[in-house]
């Protein structure tokens, strides 16, 4: 088979799928990491170049095509689609809710899905409140308390849909209370989070993801707050206050990295001016592949 036609085969496979599981929700992830790799147009087109003759050029061609597929589709995503959870509530739209005990110093919030939207970022005067919408948003909401110690876990339910008939939705929405000191975790698939933890206090926070867009704003409520994050193919976006020092180490391959008011000790380890005279911290270690990385100080 020609070259030319393996290369638009493959390329219009690609961008043909990624439109249509994008419109059913199978994937909720940004795509926007790819553009970090743009250099790699001028390696696949050097290798076809190198291996004109060679038995492996249809294979270069096929990966050309999906490449730049998969490029031109994260331009699209991010330049036209953005985070959102609409306030219209529609038949899938499930509440969640716990009340707060004064007596509650420190809690716990899990959350187990797959693929969705998450949000995170509005205070509330119990101790959590939930809101998930959409067909796939079926969560087994539990909560417990131990003495001064509360924990609160949202785990998403296995369902069965017809694809071309349900589009796969899962937006979940989430209040805190914010007098506790907070331990989070955040273990999905692909999918995009915004968290504004501004307004709370965070001891440990720990993210893994797959192919995602996340934002995480911290605050400045905790004296030491500890941000774990693994992640796959993924864009990450982390806001961090000039008041607070501040250290990252990073292992990631094939990244893009913006980390602005740090300063660079190598290997991926970065700190500010401040953190060692700090009264507060922040203590950021990151691992993951694909991956774009974003830090500011604010």
């Amino acid at each position: 088979m020609k070259t030319g036609k393996l290369f638009w085969g493959f390329f219009l496979l690609t961008l043909g799928a990624l439109f249509l599981l994008t419109k059913y929700d199978v994937f909720q992830s940004s795509f926007g990491f790819v553009w970090d790799l743009w250099p790699l147009i001028f390696v696949f087109w050097g290798a076809l170049v190198i291996f004109k003759e060679n038995i492996v050029r249809p294979v270069i061609s096929a990966l050309f095509g999906v490449f730049l597929a998969l490029l031109l589709f994260g331009i699209i995503d991010n330049g036209f689609y953005s985070f959102d959870i609409s306030d219209n509530d529609s038949p899938y739209t499930r509440f969640y809710s716990e009340d707060f005990d004064s007596s509650i110093k420190t809690a716990d919030l899990q959350i187990n899905s797959g693929a969705g939207i998450f949000f995170i970022g509005e205070a509330t005067e119990k101790l959590a409140e939930g809101k998930s919408k959409g067909n796939f948003a079926d969560y087994e909401f539990e909560s417990w308390k131990d003495d001064t110690s509360a924990n609160v876990q949202f785990s998403l339910h296995t369902k069965k849909f017809n694809f071309f008939r349900n589009a796969l939705k899962n937006h979940l929405s989430i209040a805190l209370n914010e007098k506790p000191v907070w331990n989070i975790t955040l273990d999905v698939g692909a999918s995009k989070s915004n968290l504004d933890l501004t307004k709370f206090k965070i001891r440990n926070i720990d993210i893994h993801t797959g192919a995602s867009t996340t934002h995480l704003k911290l605050g400045d409520r905790n004296d030491e707050t500890n941000v774990n994050i693994e992640m796959g193919a993924a864009n990450i976006t982390i806001d961090v206050p000039s008041t607070v020092g501040c250290e990252i180490q990073s292992e990631m391959a094939l990244s893009s990295k913006n980390i602005h008011g740090f300063n660079s000790r190598g290997s991926g380890h970065y700190i500010t001016e401040n953190f060692p005279a700090s009264g507060k911290r922040i203590v950021i270690d990151i691992k993951g592949g694909v991956s774009s990385l974003t830090v500011n100080r604010y």
